[in-house]
């Protein structure tokens, strides 16, 4: 108690003193300061103070965000954009008194909000679909432009430079970079080999084909010796397959030796049938792509059993229904007991039928079929005898059965759908009722199977088969009516599945959906064929990015095809996939790489792709021109003996000399036409026709004759026309036709006016009238006028050119001998022919006149 009351006598002494102090207001000085002196004591009042840095905080403060996966760079942009919207009770007037009309005025406005949220995500949605459509077709673009500059070759880089021919060849490959240690090793879609060692790249044995392209080569000449000889016994598919057999395909499963081996199916049946004969080729193609999965799913069952052989139990010599069961003894392990291993097993009688028919036993499925333990009773007169239903199918060639037997079947596929029950007490009901609508050829009934149980079929070659099995010959299509009906009416209509129905509902889905995204691109091509589509196949492989591997195969794959007459089988396929392949311009445009390098085999190429352009005259005349004319190699392709001579490698393909003729004769005038004169006189020549080229070399004589005349320097290309004019002359030996006369005629005219007008130039009028007197056609006496007046209407286009310039020699010469009347009879003439003299000419004709007078 002492020490607090000394404490409260302390602090009340301070407290007296404190009031003293404050009285005695002269005890403390009197401050004055202005407003810039407190702002300056302040400033550095404030500058002592200690502050904390924030910096330091800043960055403190990012470690920890990012240690969060935070961005604070984002953060502080979100915090810069960040609005505060306000609500609808923030905006929105209360103009009622009721909840019931404030909530319904809520209700308008939120369903107003929402629409126009909506219409702004709309029109961003289609912007981004926009965007999206303009990527994807610059990408096609893209690709398509590369796939034009270079679609056999990407493993070497190509270097544009001049070929032996002249042009710019399109193999002048230059090793790329690291590559010059050694070959580069073979590629797939390459149809040229590496460079040797020391040899001139362009030396035109220096590009050698290598791989598979050198393989199909060899089967492309064979192809066409086989249809030069007019041999139909030679099948190429097999050799085509055989280019493949020893090459991989990387990680891909599906390689084009599957694809050969498809074809090789598929055409077996075709090659001893007529082309005329569509119903049946196509037939006998529908047999082979059947033969092909069945074989295909038998390898299927015996790998299955060959791995789990205990399981098994197939035994030392199996059949074929042993090897059936043994199957299913795997597949339905999970069932228990089976009927044929233990009595009163899992019966399996359905799904053996079905098993033996998915891999064409069909003696052996009609076998199971005897042992049917359930046979619904049929209508009158219709077959019960399941086993006689299925030999019937098998002897008329898989086809679906007719009449009354189809009926009964398609009905009784219906009443199993509708019987609810049965699907709870058998186990391989889908498969009772597939085998009905097989032998039926009930699509309807297939289709709502399926719908009930969407894995009956695992893999898209059961599927295809089941469907190539229900098709029906579109020559023998008709309608059946049976009591019921899939969709539970009293009466159907036996549907015709047609192999456009197939077509059509495969083109639904992209390739992608069939290639495991695009992973196995072949598998959509055997999809493609086992479907008879050949003509999208090809269009797959020549034109997808996802098959540029395969840009070669593309074109021999139509090679094939073409050969055995079969890519116009179905309107559909020409119509979808393969809608604007040209299989004529596709081999044309691989034909071309070996323009430069090796036109032996570019003539291979190029007579198959004039066969698929229809094989006309004019055909092969337009694609000969090219070769010969981008190629040089006259001598190799057509040989020296002219059109019935030995006719060099043509020879090989047009056998025969007086069609050999007629397309080389084609081929010079679409030369003439396109202005490539020296070609179309070879050309002429070569088919045994000198007149046409005389006719050409008669217009470049009296073209050339008057520059030549005044240029000293082309007088070795008149010179060389002269000289090939007469063996032209001389080709036509002792001629008879007036057409040749005439041609004959005009040359030897041109060769005077040729010399007439060179002697003019020098001023030799002496050596000009001289050979103004080997023209018939100008009159220097008066009584000829008129007879030459006439007859310019019939002279030779060539030499009638030339009438001015000769005109003017004459006048020239006429002039400088004085001799006045024979220059007055020439003048007289010109005006006479005033649509053949132009008015300079005649003013220089009046001129020399009047110097004389």
């Amino acid at each position: 108690m002492g020490t607090s009351g000394q404490r409260t006598a302390d602090w009340d002494a301070l407290l007296l003193q404190s009031s003293d102090l404050v009285r005695s207001e002269a005890a403390f000085p009197r401050v004055q300061r202005d407003i810039l002196q407190v702002e300056q004591y302040s400033q550095k009042l404030r500058a002592r103070a200690a502050r904390a840095d924030a910096t330091t905080e800043t960055l403190d403060a990012s470690r920890l965000l990012a240690h969060e996966g935070l961005n604070p760079r984002k953060l502080t942009q979100a915090l810069q954009t960040f609005e505060l919207r306000p609500t609808y009770e923030d905006v929105f007037a209360v103009e009622t008194a009721t909840v019931e009309e404030y909530l319904q005025q809520v209700h308008e406005m939120i369903s107003v909000t929402a629409i126009q949220e909506a219409q702004q995500s709309a029109v961003a949605a289609f912007e981004d679909f926009m965007d999206s459509c303009m990527d994807s077709e610059w990408q096609q673009e893209k690709r398509a432009l590369f796939d034009s500059v270079a679609p056999y070759s990407t493993s070497t880089a190509l270097a544009p430079g001049p070929s032996p021919g002249g042009a710019m060849s399109p193999y002048a490959p230059r090793p790329l970079p690291g590559a010059g240690a050694g070959p580069s090793p073979a590629y797939r879609g390459t149809p040229l080999g590496a460079l040797g060692v020391g040899r001139s790249p362009l030396a035109p044995g220096n590009l050698a084909l290598r791989g598979r392209a050198a393989k199909y080569a060899d089967v492309v000449r064979k192809v066409n010796a086989a249809g030069a000889a007019g041999s139909q016994g030679y099948s190429p598919v097999q050799d085509f397959a055989a280019a493949c057999a020893d090459e991989s395909n990387g990680e891909r499963r599906t390689t084009m030796l599957r694809v050969w081996q498809v074809l090789s199916r598929l055409l077996g049946g075709v090659a001893g049938l007529p082309a005329a004969a569509r119903t049946q080729r196509t037939e006998a193609l529908l047999v082979g792509a059947r033969s092909y999965l069945e074989d295909n799913f038998t390898a299927h069952m015996q790998k299955v059993v060959a791995t789990h052989r205990t399981q098994a139990a197939l035994g030392g010599s199996p059949s074929r229904l042993g090897l059936v069961n043994a199957f299913l003894r795997v597949k339905e392990k999970d069932r228990g007991a089976l009927d044929f291993d233990q009595p009163g097993g899992v019966d399996t009688t359905w799904m053996r039928i079905y098993c033996c028919l998915r891999a064409g036993f069909h003696a052996e499925a009609a076998q199971v079929a005897k042992g049917v333990r359930e046979v619904t009773t049929p209508r009158a007169g219709a077959s019960s005898d399941l086993a006689a239903q299925l030999a019937a199918w098998a002897e008329g060639g898989c086809r679906p059965l007719g009449g009354e037997a189809g009926a009964h079947l398609a009905a009784e596929c219906d009443r199993l759908l509708r019987d609810k029950a049965a699907r709870q007490r058998h186990a391989f009901y889908a498969q009772r009722a597939m085998v009905h609508a097989l032998l039926s050829g009930y699509n309807r009934g297939a289709e709502a199977v399926v719908k009930d149980s969407p894995t009956f079929f695992p893999t898209i070659e059961d599927f295809l088969w089941f469907k190539l099995s229900l098709v029906r010959p579109e020559g023998r299509v008709a309608s059946v009516s049976f009591t019921g009906g899939a969709s539970g009416s009293s009466a159907g209509v036996l549907d015709c599945y047609l192999l456009s129905d197939l077509q059509n509902y495969l083109q639904q889905y992209p390739a992608s959906h069939y290639s495991h995204n695009g992973k196995e691109p072949l598998l959509y091509v055997v999809v493609l064929l086992l479907s008879l589509q050949f003509r999208g196949a090809v269009a797959f492989l020549a034109r997808e990015a996802a098959t540029r591997d395969y840009r070669l195969d593309a074109v021999h794959l139509a090679i094939c095809l073409q050969y055995y007459g079969v890519l116009d089988t179905s309107a559909a396929d020409a119509g979808a996939g393969g809608r604007g392949v040209d299989i004529g311009q596709l081999i044309h445009r691989y034909a071309k790489e070996f323009l430069y390098t090796d036109p032996a085999l570019a003539l291979e190429y190029y007579m198959l792709a004039a066969d698929a352009m229809g094989g006309s005259v004019q055909v092969k005349g337009q694609l000969l021109r090219e070769l010969l004319v981008e190629s040089k190699a006259y001598g190799y392709l057509l040989g020296s003996g002219g059109a019935a001579g030995e006719g060099g490698a043509l020879a090989r393909f047009i056998p025969d000399a007086g069609e050999r003729g007629r397309v080389l004769e084609a081929v010079a005038h679409e030369c003439a036409a396109s202005a490539q004169l020296e070609e179309a006189v070879e050309l002429f020549m070569f088919a045994g026709r000198p007149r046409q080229a005389l006719r050409i070399l008669n217009q470049r004589l009296s073209d050339a004759a008057e520059p030549a005349a005044s240029d000293a320097t082309r007088g070795d290309e008149v010179a060389a026309v002269i000289s090939r004019g007469n063996a032209a002359v001389a080709a036509m030996g002792s001629m008879q036709d007036p057409e040749d006369l005439r041609e004959v005629e005009a040359f030897d005219l041109l060769k005077s006016i040729r010399d007439m007008l060179a002697a003019s130039a020098r001023g030799n009028h002496t050596r000009t009238l001289q050979k103004l007197g080997e023209l018939p056609f100008v009159p220097t006496e008066r009584f000829r006028l008129q007879l030459c007046a006439s007859g310019v209407a019939s002279l030779h286009p060539a030499v009638a050119d030339r009438l001015p310039a000769v005109l003017l020699a004459a006048a020239s010469a006429l002039a400088a001998g004085g001799k006045r009347e024979q220059l007055q009879t020439l003048v007289a003439f010109a005006s006479a022919v005033p649509n053949r003299i132009s008015q300079s000419v005649y003013q220089q004709l009046n001129q020399l006149q009047a110097s004389v007078a």
